[in-house]
């Protein structure tokens, strides 16, 4: 089999810790299988995710050294023989498992999406993730419909700012909660109330927004305390869903201390009393849908119908990194610094 190897730069963890442990590294990739395509990756998305792989709290992320990344944008140059709705030259979208900051990547064609017409590359590399997690969460699980009370946790992020226009096209009212500073860009983008969740009592602001009902849905990827309040805010035949644990990154490195805070503040919901609230809770992990891919295939020719349909669902970019400063990217999220997606570019290798 003729391999075709050439030298390639990516970003590995070379241990679980703080940004500074993603280092550039040379690699080498073959061919695609038959069932594959290889693109020359022009960005990759960052994802919370990510940070909580490098740091080593991540379910499921493989032990170091070892590439990251979830999603990236490219154009493709190399086409495996079996693979018929792609060709060389195609600008693509696609899933990554562990391995999206890399400028070559091979990956499953069927992984792929086909760059919508009015989407640059560097939307691209921030739509894949954020908006499938945002819509199968809002409508495959939380079956959000139009005047319903749809409550986002962390809504000046990567996934909140996606949910927030996937909820505008349903007609949904939104309340989000954010530092300070991003309130006015929710404002801008249709939130009907912000909240500052470290000076303001959450629930209380909602339930007199909502005079006394609650939110019909909830995402929330903060973790145990605030899944335990977020349940109390839901309205009869509400539905909380989880979908992360923001809580356990508190510093830069893994803190064994947060972890067992986080143990004890997870709520205690039996199912016999969600019977009586008539609520529901449940979780959502893209990555953990193995032997379920014809829903993700399913959900996310909705998607892009939605954005064909609607120009205004298209990621909101706060930066773009160069590849060679990912541990830079990183801090800048972990910060709190970011309104929306952080990129790393590989378009200047």
């Amino acid at each position: 089999m003729n391999l075709n190897y050439s030298i390639m730069k990516r970003i590995e963890y070379i241990k679980h810790g703080s940004p500074d442990v993603l280092q550039v590294k040379n690699f080498e990739l073959p061919n695609p299988s038959e069932n594959e395509i290889q693109i020359q990756t022009s960005f990759a998305g960052i994802n919370f995710a990510d940070i909580m792989s490098r740091m080593g709290l991540y379910p499921g992320c493989p032990k170091p050294p070892h590439p990251i990344g979830a999603e990236a944008s490219g154009v493709i140059n190399k086409v495996g023989k079996h693979v018929k709705d792609f060709k060389v030259g195609d600008a693509v979208m696609t899933f990554v498992f562990f391995n999206g900051y890399s400028s070559h990547i091979n990956i499953d064609a069927n992984l792929a999406m086909k760059l919508p017409e009015h989407f640059s590359l560097s939307d691209g590399g921030a739509f894949p993730l954020v908006y499938m997690t945002a819509y199968m969460m809002m409508f495959d699980l939380g079956n959000l419909q139009k005047d319903e009370i749809f409550f986002i946790q962390g809504a000046g992020g990567g996934v909140g700012t996606a949910a927030i226009q996937l909820a505008k096209s349903v007609g949904a009212k939104i309340i989000g909660t954010s530092s300070k500073w991003k309130h006015e860009k929710l404002y801008d983008m249709g939130v009907d109330l912000c909240i500052d969740y470290y000076n303001e009592n959450v629930r209380k602001k909602i339930m007199d927004f909502t005079n006394g009902y609650g939110v019909d849905l909830i995402v929330d990827p903060v973790g145990g305390k605030q899944w335990s309040e977020s349940y109390k805010t839901l309205a009869p035949m509400g539905k909380l869903i989880v979908y992360g644990n923001q809580n356990l990154v508190t510093g830069q490195t893994r803190s064994i201390r947060a972890l067992i805070k986080e143990f004890f503040n997870m709520p205690k919901i039996k199912p016999f009393e969600m019977i009586g609230a008539n609520k529901s809770v449940m979780g959502y992990h893209l990555g953990k849908l193995k032997g379920a891919e014809h829903k993700v295939k399913k959900a996310m020719g909705k998607l892009l119908k939605m954005t064909q349909k609607d120009s205004t669902i298209k990621p909101v970019i706060d930066s773009i990194f160069p590849f060679e400063d990912a541990s830079k990217a990183h801090q800048h999220i972990q910060d709190k610094k970011n309104f929306g997606k952080v990129l790393l570019d590989f378009t200047k290798l």
